[in-house]
């Protein structure tokens, strides 16, 4: 069961989920962003119902089990998506990126899939299946998130212009990621632990309502119409010609893909 504070934390992010989803309604950033509104309804829609459904009970078990696999499954066509937003303007290398994380994210699912399956099979050790599904959803989280710092680190290399919403966008789910994989692995670490597995819930609820809250703030429907260059600031000439290098390999990539 919740304590009070997780209970308080709970219903201050069920209301921050439903502002940030109405926000993207009115705004109309919805048409654009599809993928992170799917995946916070889905997030505030399978809270509410977990709440309906008694605790420790195999259909709480089975709800919970079903509602992470879509949203992470939701979550790996968002980082698809992060990936087209951010290279938009060099089309063959988004298309590149993007094929590069399905594949790697499909990989990645496998180790993790057959270790449930196995464990299904012997049935061995404390939680068996609850363990290796926290392994899953740790292993998903943990990769997306490296994606996404590949990504901001390739972008304050290159001199790359984006929407300021992508770049809000982006560095949000960072940090929701990375807390979400550090959360998956610290219950699978001391999944007997009621102390620290408390403790750690607290932790990411409060870390995924400072994003949350990002996100309420930052993204505006402004912000589709301002860009900003995120790499290479300091050096204009070089900046220069790191667009040419980046130019020059969409190029290439356009070209290989023609064939």
């Amino acid at each position: 069961m919740l304590n009070l504070w997780e209970k308080g934390i709970l219903w201050l992010t069920l209301g921050l989920t439903a502002a940030v989803l109405v926000r993207l309604w009115s705004s109309g950033l919805i048409n654009i962003y599809k993928l992170f509104f799917c995946y916070f309804a889905v997030d505030f829609l399978s809270t509410l119902a977990a709440l309906t459904i008694p605790y420790n009970t195999k259909r709480y078990g089975d709800a919970y089990f079903t509602c992470q696999t879509l949203k992470i499954l939701i979550a790996a066509f968002m980082l698809v998506e992060i990936y087209a937003l951010a290279l938009e303007r060099t089309p063959a290398l988004a298309q590149f990126g993007r094929n590069t994380v399905a594949y790697i994210l499909g990989a990645t699912a496998v180790i993790p899939l057959i270790g449930l399956w196995l464990a299904h099979l012997l049935s061995a050790g404390a939680h068996p299946l609850l363990r290796l599904f926290y392994l899953f959803e740790q292993t998903m989280d943990g990769t997306m998130a490296i994606f996404l710092i590949i990504i901001s680190i390739f972008m304050a290399w290159f001199p790359v212009r984006m929407r300021r919403n992508v770049i809000v966008y982006i560095g949000g789910f960072i940090v929701w990621s990375l807390s979400r994989s550090t959360y998956a692995y610290i219950l699978n670490r001391w999944i007997s632990n009621k102390q620290i597995s408390a403790a750690s819930s607290i932790v990411q609820m409060c870390i995924a309502l400072g994003c949350l809250l990002f996100w309420l703030i930052e993204f505006q429907r402004e912000g589709e119409s301002r860009t900003a260059v995120v790499g290479h600031l300091w050096n204009r000439a070089e900046a220069e010609r790191l667009t040419g290098q980046l130019d020059a390999i969409n190029n290439s990539l356009e070209r290989l893909r023609r064939r």
